[in-house]
């Protein structure tokens, strides 16, 4: 058990805002994804924003890497809470994006000016809820499945949000693929059972190159579920039923995405899943067995695990958060680090408020071992002002800390990223935060920091990861 040195000021590394930019979003789900999209070899963000059920302007935004001057804006119906794609689908040089969010939204959308490609669902929701299109959820291309030229959108869709909590009666949830050319369903099946889904589908490779499976999941917040694979073949012949069951909860569904990561070192990814029901599972790729699990009664889980190499071997290992209570209403928030070969817990503390968001993994002190950066908020209990700052952790030396300055406002759920954005060597943050929800006027920023810390090898430097779909890679 490690116990940390906190130490109050935190200013250990140099930081300094290089740029901030505001928005009228209440939230902001989506986390940062990172394209040079002007051509002047410095990379652009790209994130999703909006509010739940209703319009705004600022719903999918580009801004620029250097300045943080806005590129162009797309308004939205609804939230979108997944994390850009990008792929040249029109051909002329610069990347198009590729984000999806509540109400059967999905949009590809060009990179140079911001006008709409195509959409998924042109009508109203109450069209798209009739045809049983809800909300979309995606992590990854996949290889052209029409030979059209162009990768197509692995997705699911699901999700009704004008359902009770406590009704058991929910729409079934589909995968999907979707052109990425014009949007159109290449195919779509219903999952195995009637259950919602609200987890983004991927693949792995464990069976080779020309065998790849489809991880999905079913369940909800209230509604029991399974995590699920299925070869794409049969994805793409419409055939889900040959799906096999990785892992049952009977309780509560599987919602937050697992991470593909080689615990054991046999050459196979295995499946490291944390689900509502704060069950932390690790399963062996290669033959399908449990390598270790954890159990957290009483405690949820909506945040999705970081790999990197925190404790000074050559396995993998895991941190996440947990939060004691059910939603809303939670006493506290835990962070815990265990050892991906073991299974050991390495660390638990307790830390923060409302913690939602992924975490990065970076060797900040050029050590050989992995920091964990993430950005802890902090609730006033008697104004229920919230403010917000990074903590870095150095789980090797034993140290914690607090890193820049305390910000007004809540990072939510939109993990941050870091990033050379400008290729000097130096690393940048991106992240999120909106304003407390007791103020008068909502709005949400989008803020960059410049670092000391060398642009070298990053194990997990933003959502799902190096490819942001969930693979762990290593350094």
């Amino acid at each position: 058990m490690f116990f940390w040195l906190l130490i109050i000021n935190g200013l250990v590394y140099g930081q300094r805002v290089n740029w901030s930019f505001e928005m009228d979003s209440t939230a902001v789900f989506s986390s940062p994804r990172f394209k040079d999209l002007t051509g002047d070899g410095i990379m652009d963000v790209v994130i999703g924003a909006g509010n739940e059920n209703y319009g705004v302007r600022h719903g999918i935004v580009a801004i620029n890497g250097s300045t943080g001057e806005l590129l162009w804006k797309y308004a939205t119906r609804s939230q979108i809470y997944t994390s850009a794609l990008f792929e040249d689908i029109n051909k002329d040089g610069c990347p198009d994006v590729f984000i999806a969010g509540r109400n059967a939204q999905l949009y590809a959308i060009d990179g140079k000016s911001g006008d709409l490609i195509w959409q998924f669902w042109s009508g109203t929701y109450k069209e798209a809820r009739a045809a049983n299109f809800h909300n979309f959820y995606m992590t990854q291309f996949i290889m052209d499945q029409n030979e059209d030229g162009v990768s197509d959108l692995l997705v699911s869709n699901g999700g009704d949000a004008y359902i009770l909590p406590n009704d058991t009666a929910r729409p079934r949830g589909k995968v999907m693929i979707i052109s990425g050319l014009t949007g159109k369903t290449i195919s779509q099946d219903d999952l195995p059972h009637h259950r919602e889904t609200y987890y983004a589908p991927h693949i792995h490779y464990n069976k080779g190159k020309k065998k790849p499976m489809v991880i999905f999941a079913s369940g909800g917040e209230t509604i029991n579920g399974n995590l699920w694979e299925v070869s794409l073949k049969n994805l793409r012949k419409e055939k889900l039923q040959k799906a096999k069951v990785i892992l049952k909860d009977s309780v509560k569904g599987f919602i937050v995405n697992s991470v593909l990561v080689d615990l054991n070192r046999d050459g196979f990814s295995d499946i490291l899943n944390t689900r509502l029901n704060s069950v932390l599972s690790a399963v062996d790729g290669g033959t399908g067995k449990l390598l270790w699990e954890h159990h957290f009664p009483g405690y949820e889980c909506y945040v999705a695990p970081t790999v990197g190499y925190f404790t000074g071997d050559a396995s993998p290992d895991i941190f996440i958060t947990i939060a004691k209570g059910t939603y809303p209403n939670y006493d506290s928030f835990d962070q815990l680090i265990i050892d991906g070969g073991t299974g050991e817990i390495i660390s638990r503390s307790s830390n923060g408020t409302f913690q939602f968001a992924s975490a990065l993994a970076v060797d900040i002190n050029v050590d050989g071992w992995d920091e964990i950066i993430y950005n802890e908020n902090e609730l006033n209990p008697e104004t229920f002002a919230t403010t917000n700052q990074f903590r870095l952790i150095d789980v090797y030396n034993g140290t914690s800390e607090f890193i820049g300055e305390r910000r007004v406002g809540t990072c939510f759920s939109s993990t941050p990223g870091i990033v050379d954005l400008d290729g000097d060597g130096k690393l940048e943050i991106v992240f999120s935060y909106s304003n407390s929800l007791n103020s008068e006027r909502q709005y949400s920023v989008i803020e960059c920091i410049k670092t000391n810390y060398s642009a070298g090898e990053i194990s997990f430097p933003g959502y799902l990861g190096k490819s942001e779909n969930g693979l762990f890679e290593g350094k």
